[in-house]
């Protein structure tokens, strides 16, 4: 492997480390942040919580990518396009936070909760360090160097989680209302904003334009923009799915809530245990995909290079490693469900809701992991397109179940909504490069998957946890032995080739610790 190459990968790796740990930080704060505020405090941050997950999405993940890949594009005139950019996507931040700012009162009106007015108003101001955040972190990508961008996301993420379970500790115990304690925490949000935009900054004032030079436009930069803003969103869409899936929840489901049990307030204690789920899930999502993701970024090097054989293989291994862990993951949280919700949020209170939610772990990794495949051969709008549309689907089932299923039926929706998208991605990446999964290897996943459900199962008939410290014993023991059984059934009977398991992150590590079955067995 060159010097280059091997500096990419450890940059890919520092940036992974730091997105997965700000993820896992982002789900756990949650869990106290439940407890102290209780389902109805919940309620009213989760639902201004998904314009901060927008916000996140396009600073991290849309515009750095466009960014830096333009700036490696245009290397002779690095420092110009930087600064128009940077200009752009300045007035892409205003536009944003013009539309939450001046249209608070209009949203909160259709969330059907006009006291969320103020905490939406909050919500807008981080979109005006989107252009710092964005230019800031792809100009420094573009170069190799990903230690800023890990250091401003960690920090930004530290600062956040600090802030907003303070802020909430505080002001509950002095008293004051939910509403009140929302807003400390859309402050607490927006300190971590700030703190990981002046990480970037101090790093920023020893590389940033030294030559003083007027911003000059060139003929070709509207289209450069055009791209930027295109491929960009089309980039973000679906690594921001279920962020925007919470956003159409929180839109109608408390507003569909209040007709369903005719009771304000009851629609607030329901829509507060129904986003239980969000942080459940987001835990399934990334334990499933870490693995999976990690074999994608050579897809594109090897599509570009045309050595299609070689896509194949590491696309069918990306596809079956999100298709084993989501799906383990996936029964595993089902299976523990009751214990691990009142192990998380003082109660059992709906598990079944959270059962049929917890479905959305599977199918974000399956969609999650093929897309990556699909961009790693340059196809960016299927996937961009297939999300968007999603989303009016979910918002019509939405109005459709809520009203007859309450809380069960908005699960009901994000699982066909994900599945609608997940089949779109399936049918387009076997029309890209003939991948396909053959029938030996869903035989020993599904093998694996039935014996880890009855011997979770039985476990949790024999051992009935009362309290919430047996609750959660109960669940970390039954998870441990889940996962035993899971892996002893279906991997050692080579649900991966050996070949694959060498190319799998901690695969033969896993291979030692469950010896096969059939050695040198092949896996299709």
């Amino acid at each position: 492997m060159s010097q280059a190459s091997q500096t990419m990968m450890k940059g890919a790796a520092i940036l992974t480390f730091a997105a997965l740990f700000s993820k896992i930080l982002s789900a756990l704060y949650r869990v106290p942040f439940q407890n102290l505020t209780g389902d109805t405090g919940f309620y009213i941050y989760q639902q201004i919580y998904p314009f901060y997950g927008l916000f996140i999405a396009l600073c991290t993940y849309a515009f750095p990518v466009m960014v830096s890949s333009i700036l490696i594009e245009r290397q002779a005139e690095r420092e110009r396009v930087l600064k128009l950019l940077t200009l752009f996507l300045a007035g892409v931040g205003l536009a944003w936070f013009a539309v939450l700012y001046i249209g608070a009162g209009l949203i909160a009106d259709f969330m059907g909760d006009p006291q969320l007015k103020p905490l939406i108003e909050l919500s807008a101001w981080p979109f005006l360090l989107l252009p710092v955040l964005s230019a800031g972190k792809g100009w420094f990508q573009s170069d190799g160097n990903m230690v800023p961008s890990a250091i401003a996301q960690v920090t930004e993420q530290t600062i956040r989680v600090i802030a907003i379970i303070g802020t909430a500790f505080l002001l509950t115990n002095a008293g004051a209302s939910l509403y009140t304690v929302g807003e400390g925490a859309v402050i607490g949000s927006i300190a971590g904003v700030i703190a990981g935009a002046l990480v970037l900054v101090f790093f920023i004032q020893k590389h940033f334009f030294q030559k003083k030079e007027r911003l000059s436009f060139e003929k070709g930069d509207m289209t450069l923009l055009r791209v930027l803003l295109v491929r960009g969103t089309a980039i973000a869409m679906v690594s921001m799915l279920l962020v925007l899936y919470q956003l159409v929840d929180a839109l109608n489901v408390y507003a569909l809530l209040t007709g369903y049990t005719g009771d304000a307030a009851q629609a607030k204690v329901l829509k507060g245990i129904y986003d239980r789920g969000q942080p459940i899930v987001q835990m399934g999502v990334v334990a499933a995909t870490s693995l999976s993701l990690a074999v994608v970024p050579v897809i594109a090097s090897d599509y570009e290079r045309k050595r299609f054989s070689q896509v194949k293989q590491k696309a069918s291994l990306a596809v079956k490693a999100g298709l084993v862990f989501g799906a383990a993951a996936t029964v595993g949280l089902i299976s523990i469900m009751n214990p691990l919700n009142r192990f998380l949020f003082q109660n059992e209170d709906g598990s079944a809701v959270l059962s049929v939610f917890a479905a959305a772990v599977f199918l974000t990794s399956v969609i999650l992991t093929v897309n990556a495949v699909l961009q790693g051969t340059g196809s960016y709008h299927t996937a961009a397109w297939t999300a968007a549309g999603s989303l009016v689907l979910k918002y019509g089932l939405n109005v459709l179940l809520v009203p007859v299923y309450g809380t069960g039926g908005a699960a009901i929706a994000t699982v066909c909504s994900l599945m609608a998208v997940a089949i779109v991605l399936i049918v387009k990446v076997y029309k890209k490069i003939g991948l396909r999964l053959y029938k030996p290897f869903y035989l020993r996943l599904l093998t694996g998957l039935i014996v880890m459900a009855a011997g979770v199962t039985l476990l949790l008939l024999v051992w009935t946890p009362e309290t919430r410290i047996s609750s959660g014993a109960a669940s970390i023991a039954a998870a441990i032995i889940g996962a035993y059984l899971f892996f002893k059934v279906s991997w050692s009977r080579s649900l991966f080739t050996k070949e694959e398991v060498g190319q799998i992150p901690f695969g033969r590590k896993i291979d030692r610790l469950f010896i096969r079955i059939e050695k040198g067995g092949r896996s299709s």
